[in-house]
């Protein structure tokens, strides 16, 4: 079994595995609490770590939650929730075709 140590730059907040459909090993969802995030999967052949996405999930003018943040995946991978902010709920649509993550929008 590989294992691998990997530096993250930032203090992990939220961390997450999931399998979408047709995918055939999981995929890791990583946020920090600096409101940044990645999507990362092992690749077999090489042995390592690759990016599938990234970027922020900050918002302006917005209050962080007392209680920190708190985030989960639809089982069926079809949305990543995220409690970031008080009185804001942002998901992040997973494109069922292509697996890969669409705009990220607040509730």
């Amino acid at each position: 079994m590989p294992f691998l140590d990997v530096g993250i730059y930032g203090r992990i907040s939220i961390m997450q595995l999931f399998r979408p459909k047709n995918e055939p090993k999981d995929l890791l969802f990583i946020a920090t609490e600096r409101y940044k995030f990645c999507v990362l999967e092992y690749d077999e052949e090489s042995g390592e770590i690759k990016t599938r996405a990234n970027g922020t999930l900050q918002d302006r003018n917005s209050k962080p939650p007392e209680i920190g943040h708190i985030g989960t995946i639809d089982p069926e991978c079809r949305v990543i929730g995220l409690h970031l902010y008080d009185g804001l709920f942002k998901v992040i649509p997973i494109d069922p075709q292509t697996n890969k993550l669409s705009k990220a929008f607040n509730v």
